[in-house]
């Protein structure tokens, strides 16, 4: 069962959330807030594998909430779920370590699907926003002249990250265990001077790497 918290300062949009949540056997809604500030104050109790958050937020926005969670509860993963395919936003999400990026005019299939992807180790972004995050790639410079020299290995299992491949996908492909693929991403985190996988990818992206 994937436990879920919702963060959204209009009710109507967590209703609605709510009953498209309400079909699926595997995915459990625990709690929701209309305001973050709420939440860092219960959420040790609650326990959640995800939180769907909104960006524009009038107490606390979801990028600090994003922020103030991860620092304390690193495991629970964060899907941003926003009106806003900018890619400044999109930007602050990654940087402060979301698992995923969906708009909020998305269809019920793909919120669904977003969910159960991130629930099981992988990322998810909406089209528009991937569309924005390649746009941006190619429109703006290269950050670095030099970049930490990765293996021939380790650019392998970049690519299948960004691809969204879990650990498991990386290794059956690759023909190596899971230990193994593990060890490339932390290898890889600290090269990079990272702290998250998210970060890792967002490196990789700006940066040409790939």
């Amino acid at each position: 069962m994937i436990k879920i918290i919702i963060v959204d300062d209009h009710q109507m949009l967590i209703d609605g959330l709510k009953a498209i949540l309400s079909t699926q056997n595997d995915i459990e809604l625990i709690k929701s807030y209309t305001n973050g500030f709420l939440l860092l104050e219960e959420l040790e109790h609650h326990n959640p594998d995800i939180i769907l958050t909104d960006i524009s937020m009038p107490e606390i926005n979801g990028i600090e909430l994003t922020k103030k969670i991860k620092e304390k509860f690193s495991e629970i993963k964060i899907i941003a779920l926003s009106m806003s395919n900018e890619i400044s936003d999109i930007n602050k999400m990654l940087d402060v370590g979301i698992s995923g990026y969906v708009l909020k005019n998305v269809g019920n299939q793909e919120l669904i699907d977003a969910i159960k992807k991130v629930a099981q180790g992988k990322m998810h972004f909406s089209d528009e926003v991937t569309e924005e995050m390649i746009k941006n790639k190619h429109s703006a410079p290269k950050k670095n002249t030099e970049h930490p020299k990765l293996t021939e290995r380790e650019l392998q299992i970049l690519q299948l990250i960004v691809e969204e491949n879990s650990n498991a996908e990386i290794a059956q492909k690759l023909f190596i265990s899971e230990r193994t693929v593990e060890t490339h991403r932390k290898n890889m985190i600290r090269k990079f001077n990272t702290k998250t996988i998210v970060g890792l990818i967002k490196y990789a992206i700006d940066n040409q790497l790939i």
